[in-house]
């Protein structure tokens, strides 16, 4: 299920207050249920059995017969019963007797194919608790897990205190038996190194300034001769071009010889772990010398030594008179020599989930070809490759001759270049009021401040109980959350958005924000608010949810980022956060990248997370840029069941590839080229499913499948299919480009989407990543995430409120067209006061976001 369909999973009452958007979504009554009650009981009984049915389908457990009930889900259940509407506190007035609210509710169970939770039940949900204690931050995050559980498998949950019991011995029994993981030394060494190498390059350049004077003076010797002054000039002067041909990256170098004690423990501790390798792999061959050495108990470099992975830039090091000083260069190149195989996939460990050998991280090939007929079923893909590709090839005829048409009719130019030009889109004809009307829309929404702005889609979406595994036990822990998420979030940090919120100080705002990088929450919230934004009726206008668009955006970082990288067009150190946008403007998939890499993996990887939510709508169309495709990609996307459709850049791409024996028609030849192999589609096809199965049932990532199947495996069968069905795919995509002006007028417009949510994004992270803030990976992850889920509350309560006033003005008597919604969205900032002393009027809200509240808490906060 999405994580916004258990927005009321484990509750145990209700809100003092129901939305009617909440009414509509969770407690809703069929003609089906309507039907059951009254055949089974008396017209006095409907009203109390309907809300025991509502109340247990979304809650997972019954109703309390204390439970208070809001007024409007009272008048809901009984104008469907068209009974009279009661006037009652609670639950109890309708229950004097207990067995008949015993008698209702076991009926209720029975009619929704509710099961107790008996024994069977109770060993699986410790089992599952067991597994899930290793990714959970505390017990109440298994709490939530295991309600969530029990609900999908229609399991009646049990009180508070007993599935509380089962998670806190679940979390205590993982603690004791959690052992020290070893963290990134490599990279903590190699950061050690640059920072001492820093500093002994700006020593190295005084000491050159000092020796240059010292060459000056004595040239300035009077006292001296001519040739002597020369003779002792050229000695300073010499010292200085000896080190003018040392750049920093040989000061690293250098700097790594000398951490020879940290070097040892890290090479030493990876003695136990087994690896794989390709024969030729450097990184392998300086483990196993080294490995070597160790066996020979020998720590300085024999004379017989001979290396085989040492390259050109360590070869100075290693090669150093002292032998001693000739085992600890080598010792680092070994270090960073693996390190790098590691990263490139040349060496590989069996048992790991990132770096084992590519064939090792898909279906197994016994299983594979045992359970072929399961995948392909799972896929909905053919056996053989010829009832795919004729499929294909009748859709390319149909395609290329209407290319055809378009160029005898002038629709299309081909240049002398070969290459097909494409006429400018014809604009849309001039209409200024869906302008104005979107102005008036704002205008009558005015001003926000942005805790007001949180603090409402909270309530309307329970966010902040995903991000915290639980609903929020007190004001303090409510507010450290969003003070966490503005910090992970915004270009503000710890310290400023303390400064920003009363009653909140650093220490509270960085603990949440470690909370937050726990895996999964921020991707869950950003589901639960993306969800709710595209149910709202406006959101309707916009889209059907099938498509969306993935782009890149940058954000700058510190250049000693582990992840930065130059930005080609500002000329910035910089980090990608790669966003999937829908057609209804809600973002629902984000990752950090690193800029100037190919992005067609990620973009794969975003819809194929999307899509495997079964209650979800799935996207069929993903439009990217030039970065976010290549013609294999276009086939793995094929493959998983959408199409990956590309605006494309460059005009050499804007070839038609075709078969040898394809038949062109007269007048396009130029603008097609014969380099698409049907036959090694149909060699590589088996693999090519296989490695499609695997992405689909979860073994391997699109992304990783991408980076270990892509470019550096072009003699992978896999691969070589993929890339010739990708050049099909990619000429039917073309066809369809030049000749259909609505379908590229569509993926402009999708991509347009895009770039808006990005200038919001801008918007509320308006500066850089602090400086000491995403060296970790899971820390960037976060701040990609909270970024995002900033983003979609701004999204979501613009469409809610648009709404809002969009029904109220035309009940007025405005004129608002559905044409003219359809041309505006919800990317506007202007009127958000994102900055300053953020107030968070909690009290409004207290019933829906605090655990527990009441007269207590309200005379807490008064």
């Amino acid at each position: 299920m999405s994580a916004f369909a258990y927005r009321y999973v484990g509750r145990e009452e209700l809100p003092a207050r129901l939305t009617e958007f909440d009414l509509q979504q969770f407690f809703q009554l069929t003609s089906a249920d309507i039907a059951a009650i009254w055949e089974r009981f008396r017209a006095d009984r409907f009203a109390a059995v309907g809300l025991q049915l509502v109340c247990l389908r979304a809650f997972g457990r019954p109703l309390d017969r204390f439970a208070v009930v809001p007024r409007n889900l009272l008048q809901y259940v009984c104008e469907a019963f068209s009974a009279p509407l009661l006037s009652i506190a609670s639950l109890k007035s309708l229950y004097q007797r207990r067995p008949t609210l015993y008698e209702h509710q076991q009926w209720v169970k029975e009619h929704l194919g509710i099961k107790p939770f008996d024994v069977t039940s109770q060993t699986a949900l410790q089992e599952m608790l067991r597994v899930q204690a290793a990714a959970a931050a505390d017990v109440d995050e298994l709490v939530t897990t295991a309600q969530r559980w029990l609900y999908d498998r229609c399991r009646l949950i049990p009180g508070q205190r007993q599935i509380t019991d089962m998670a806190q011995h679940a979390f205590s029994a993982y603690e004791a038996q959690m052992l020290a993981v070893v963290s990134r030394r490599s990279q903590d060494l190699f950061r050690r190194a640059a920072s001492t190498a820093q500093s002994t390059h700006t020593r190295s350049a005084v000491e050159d300034r000092q020796q240059a004077l010292k060459a000056k003076a004595v040239l300035q010797d009077k006292s001296k001769p001519t040739e002597q002054r020369v003779d002792e000039a050229l000695e300073h002067l010499a010292i200085v071009t000896d080190a003018a041909h040392s750049s920093f990256a040989s000061h690293v170098r250098a700097a790594l010889t000398g951490d020879h004690q940290r070097i040892h423990a890290l090479l030493s501790g990876l003695e136990g772990l087994e690896f794989g390798s390709r024969e030729d792999d450097a990184g392998f061959a300086n483990l196993k010398a080294w490995r070597d050495l160790q066996t020979r108990k020998l720590n300085a470099l024999p004379e017989d030594f001979t290396e085989t992975g040492v390259g050109t830039a360590w070869h100075d090091l290693v090669h150093d008179p002292d032998p001693k000083r000739r085992y600890q260069a080598f010792s680092a190149c070994t270090m960073m020599s693996l390190r790098n195989s590691l990263r490139r996939g040349s060496v590989w460990i069996d048992h790991s989930m990132r770096f084992r050998d590519a064939d090792q991280m898909l279906i197994p090939a016994k299983e594979w070809e045992r359970d072929r007929v399961k995948y392909l079923g799972l896929l909905g893909l053919p056996a053989a490759a010829d009832t795919f590709i004729e499929q294909l090839l009748d859709t390319l005829r149909a395609g290329v001759a209407a290319v055809a048409e378009a160029s005898a009719k002038g629709k299309i130019e081909i240049g002398d270049d070969g290459m097909l030009h494409l006429p400018a889109i014809v604009a849309l004809e001039q209409d200024d009021e869906p302008r104005r009307t979107r102005d008036l829309i704002y205008k009558t929404i005015g001003e926000v401040q942005f805790p007001d702005l949180l603090l409402e889609v909270d309530a309307s979406t329970n966010f902040s109980e995903v991000l915290l595994g639980h609903r929020a036990k007190s004001v303090a822990e409510l507010l450290s959350t969003y003070a966490a998420l503005l910090a992970h979030g915004t270009e503000i940090d710890a310290m400023g958005i303390a400064a920003m919120i009363p009653g909140i100080d650093t220490a509270q705002v960085s603990l949440a924000m470690r909370a937050l990088e726990t895996h999964g929450r921020l991707r869950r919230a950003n589901e639960v608010v993306a969800e709710f934004q595209g149910k709202i009726p406006l959101a309707t206008h916009w889209g059907t949810g099938k498509k969306a668009s993935a782009d890149m955006m940058s954000l700058d970082v510190s250049r000693h980022l582990w992840i930065a990288r130059v930005d080609p067009r500002r000329r910035t150190y910089a980090t990608g956060i790669y966003t999937h946008v829908l057609d209804k403007w809600g973002i629902v998939y984000d990752q950090p990248i690193v800029l100037n890499e190919r992005q067609a993996g990620v973009a794969i990887e975003g819809v194929e997370q999307h899509n495997r939510s079964e209650d979800r709508i799935r996207l069929s169309l993903l439009a990217v840029d030039t970065h976010g495709y290549t013609n294999a990609a276009m086939a793995w996307a094929k493959g998983l069941s959408f199409d990956l459709c590309p605006r494309l850049r460059d005009l050499s791409e804007r070839k038609l590839y075709l078969p040898a024996e394809f038949k062109v028609p007269e007048g396009i030849e130029r603008v097609t080229t014969k380099r698409l192999s049907l036959r090694a589609i149909r060699l590589g096809w088996d693999n090519f499913l296989r490695v499609l199965a695997s992405i689909r049932i979860g073994r391997i990532s699109a992304e990783l499948a991408m980076q270990r199947l892509g470019g550096a495996a072009r003699t992978n069968k896999a691969h070589k299919a993929a890339e010739h069905l990708g050049r099909l795919l990619r000429s039917i995509f073309l066809c369809d480009y030049v000749t259909i002006e609505d379908f590229r007028r569509e993926i402009h417009t999708l991509l347009s989407q895009g770039e808006s949510v990005h200038q919001l994004q801008r918007a509320i992270h308006a500066g850089r990543v602090p400086h000491e803030r995403g060296r970790r990976g899971d820390e960037m992850t976060a701040i990609s995430g909270a970024h995002a889920l900033l983003t979609n509350i701004v999204l979501a309560w613009n469409t809610n409120r648009m709404n809002d006033v969009v029904e109220r003005l035309r009940k007025g008597g405005t004129n608002i067209e559905d044409a003219w919604l359809r041309r505006m969205g919800p990317g506007h900032s202007g009127h958000i006061n994102f900055r300053g002393i953020l107030s968070f009027g909690v009290e409004r809200y207290i019933d829906s976001l605090i655990q527990g509240s009441g007269a207590t808490t309200r005379q807490a906060m008064a």
